[in-house]
């Protein structure tokens, strides 16, 4: 069952029109909530529209009855009209060809129409009644076994699409001829009324019934087709070249029509091979222009050869000492059916190169986009490995910064003011590159994330003052939060983080003043959606659209907007990471992000989230209480870098008492000869030769008591193996602050055993 629509109010709409112009989003849907059960469904329900009264039902069937009846009654009195000036013309029956077409496209509840208007025009005959009632069930019958073995074996109104469709459709309709025939040469023997089944004569019987099972066969196989293929192969949009190599084709088979079998042409001597032309214009149509024209064409010729036999043949007839109607009818159908099987072919191919054509391009489109995902790997694992090791560096110069703060701090005199103001000023530099260390691990997805429920409507609109502040007077913000919006799950910071980068981009964007909106929304992506696109699954999204009305981007620039260190600013008026850094926080966080932009429209960055359940609660933790312990406790501390090892221990010696090691075998020898007591092993996590979670099983078995920090300037995803299954072990990321070392080493040492 489809998803009932969720409607955005307000300026949401706005939005959200905005944001499905792009032709990325035509698979977007939304959706009801990710975890929504059978009681949502029956409530639903009673909002789906249930179809229009039952009385414009009624009205349009009785519209469409008496179109069907009308039409069907007109063909007949005309055939019955036609037959009595020209007998010759009953050789074709065009009422069969219709009826069996108004049940292909009208449906079963059409065969009371043809039904009725049968009886209705034949009972205006001189025949008795019940011939007149028997005749309109034969053909009613007709008419719905054949549309009930097309409907069945075929595919409905689809049978003229493949040639085994074509082939199939030509048993169908002998069979339903058949029907029509005998019901026809029974009546006219006067079978079960004057004559009994005993006294027939069956080889009058078969004079009779063969010449209707020709016409009406003829009728289905060369009428049925041509109406079927224009209600269902409509031309989609006007093209003056292909109308007119339609009409080329139509005023072809006219005239090659006439020429074969009109009664103009009947005194041109040894015209008859002529008749072999009439095969040009449905081959031409076959070829070039689908079944639609083809059946076309066939009937047009049709036209001129019913006309020839009911005025007593055309040149094609000309010397033929008995039943040219028979010898014509076969021809037209040895041209017709072929050509429309030729025709069925040539379109599925055509189709089928064109989805060739498709998946080509598509496959192309994706080769840029995994080439483009290669790229940014690539530069993402560069930056990356650069800013781990960076990290180890700005412990060492933020840590020793730190430290000379705070020895300082006790000094009053001017040098040591002067001296203060340069560390002030270099702690700055440091941690702006500590900020910018964060942003490339963050487009390097190796930066450890904190996800956390969130409601993005109350994080939006707590951002809305620092926000204004930033964007200036000139430049309006509106925050458009959805009803009912879902709990997405992201690092709180690092999306802060990601709505501020976007919203100075705007603000750089709108010189000259102009509106940020800033609009949520729930979202269901399909799997046909999230097949282009690697790593996004089928789901639950809430969506961030960041609009502003700026001067929007170029194809060329939209290309490269996430690359690190790209940017179109001036030298010195930023860093190029803005937007990669909301590339990778929203990669990291399992999400997808998406920009629509034109020159002079303005820009929409989407973000896509995903959803939590409606169950889970944003998570509200309590700071643990941190005592000092009475003796100075005992810290291990293995880390393999010496300057960053140098400056931990520097920090913790003032309140306890530190060994260090520089791997697992030399901390394991410290325990060993000294038999000191640990209370708690800092280790790195990545040591030569042993890990850090292997070290720490070793001291845990020799040392139960002992307590574990892990420090690491690595994510899970970089160093999965290596990294500790136990959920309740404390990580502590690089680079390290005094103050973040200090809190961390005491709250775990204050956790119970």
């Amino acid at each position: 069952m489809p998803a009932p629509t969720v409607r955005p109010n307000g300026q949401a709409k706005k939005i959200g029109a905005k944001v499905l112009k792009s032709s990325k989003i035509c698979h977007l849907c939304v959706g009801p909530p990710p975890d929504t059960g059978p009681e949502y469904w029956r409530q639903a329900d009673h909002l789906q529209p249930h179809g229009p009264p039952a009385l414009a039902r009624a009205l349009r069937y009785i519209i469409q009855f008496s179109a069907v009846g009308t039409i069907y009654f007109f063909l007949v009195r005309f055939g019955l009209e036609l037959a009595s000036a020209y007998p010759a013309a009953t050789a074709i029956w065009p009422p069969a060809g219709f009826a069996l077409a108004a049940v292909l496209l009208g449906g079963y509840r059409v065969v009371p129409a043809i039904f009725a208007a049968a009886y209705v025009a034949n009972d205006a005959s001189p025949d008795p009644s019940y011939a007149a009632a028997a005749t309109a069930a034969g053909n009613a019958f007709e008419a719905f076994v054949g549309a009930v073995l097309v409907n069945w074996w075929v595919g409905g109104r689809n049978a003229f699409a493949v040639p085994t469709g074509v082939a199939k459709f030509v048993l169908i309709a002998i069979i339903a001829a058949a029907i029509g025939a005998s019901v026809g040469a029974s009546i006219d023997l006067g079978l079960g009324t004057s004559v009994r089944i005993e006294q027939v004569d069956w080889e009058k019987f078969a004079s009779i019934w063969l010449p209707r099972w020709l016409s009406d066969l003829a009728a289905m196989l060369m009428i049925t087709p041509a109406l079927v293929l224009w209600v269902t192969d409509r031309p989609r949009s006007f093209n003056l070249r292909l109308l007119l190599e339609s009409a080329a084709i139509f005023a072809a088979a006219g005239a090659l029509g006439a020429l074969a079998f009109s009664p103009w042409a009947a005194t041109v001597p040894n015209a008859a091979p002529l008749a072999v032309v009439a095969v040009l214009p449905p081959i031409w149509a076959a070829l070039r222009r689908g079944p639609r024209d083809t059946a076309t064409a066939v009937l047009i010729l049709l036209g001129f050869a019913a006309w020839g036999i009911a005025l007593g043949g055309g040149p094609s007839a000309a010397g033929v000492r008995a039943q040219p109607a028979t010898l014509i009818l076969t021809f037209m159908i040895g041209i017709a059916m072929p050509s429309l099987a030729l025709a069925a072919d040539a379109a599925h191919r055509r189709r089928t190169e064109q989805t060739l054509r498709d998946t080509r391009r598509e496959l192309g489109l994706a080769r840029e986009q995994f080439a483009q995902s290669q790229k940014m790997e690539a530069v993402g694992q560069l930056t990356g490995g650069v800013a781990h090791d960076f990290n180890n560096l700005l412990t060492v110069i933020v840590g020793n910064l730190n430290i000379a703060q705070r020895h300082l701090e006790s000094l009053t005199e001017a040098p040591a003011e002067r001296l203060r103001r340069v560390i002030n000023n270099a702690m700055r530099g440091a941690e702006r590159a500590t900020t910018i260390t964060k942003h490339l691990l963050a487009f390097s997805r190796k930066e450890p994330p904190d996800p956390k429920p969130l409601n993005i409507n109350r994080l939006a609109h707590g951002l809305s003052d620092f926000l204004r502040r930033t964007l200036g007077e000139t430049i309006t913000l509106d925050i458009v939060g959805a009803d009912g919006l879902w709990r997405a799950e992201a690092d709180p910071f690092q999306l802060e983080a990601a709505i501020l980068n976007l919203a100075v981009n705007a603000r750089d964007a709108m010189a000259a003043g102009g509106k940020l909106t800033i609009a949520t929304e729930n979202i269901l992506l399909d799997e046909k959606y999230c097949r282009q696109y690697d790593e996004l699954a089928p789901g639950p999204y809430v969506r961030i659209a960041v609009s502003d009305t700026g001067t929007g981007m170029s194809m060329d620039i939209l290309k490269r907007v996430f690359e690190p260190f790209f940017t179109t600013k001036k030298a010195g008026q930023g860093t190029g990471l803005g937007l990669s850094q909301v590339y990778g926080f929203v990669k990291q966080s399992r999400g997808h992000v998406e920009i629509d932009s034109e020159p002079g429209r303005g820009t929409t960055v989407m973000i896509y989230l995903p959803a939590l359940p409606a169950n889970l609660r944003e998570e509200h933790t309590a700071e643990r209480e941190v005592t000092g312990a009475d003796i100075a406790p005992t810290i291990l501390l293995v880390e393999d870098d010496h300057d960053v090892r140098a400056y931990v221990v520097e920090i913790l010696r003032e309140h306890y008492r530190v060994l260090e090691a520089h791997d697992a075998d030399s901390a394991l020898g410290l325990i060993d000869r000294n038999d000191v007591r640990v209370d708690l092993l800092l280790t790195d996590l990545v040591l030569p030769g042993m890990s850090g979670g292997q070290l720490a099983e070793q001291v845990k078995a020799r040392q139960p008591q002992a307590r574990v920090l892990f420090m690491s300037g690595y994510s899970r995803d970089t160093i999965g193996q290596q990294w500790p299954t136990d959920a309740g072990i404390e990580i502590l990321h690089k680079p390290l602050t005094q103050d973040a070392l200090e809190r961390s080493v005491r709250a775990v040492l204050n956790q119970p055993y």
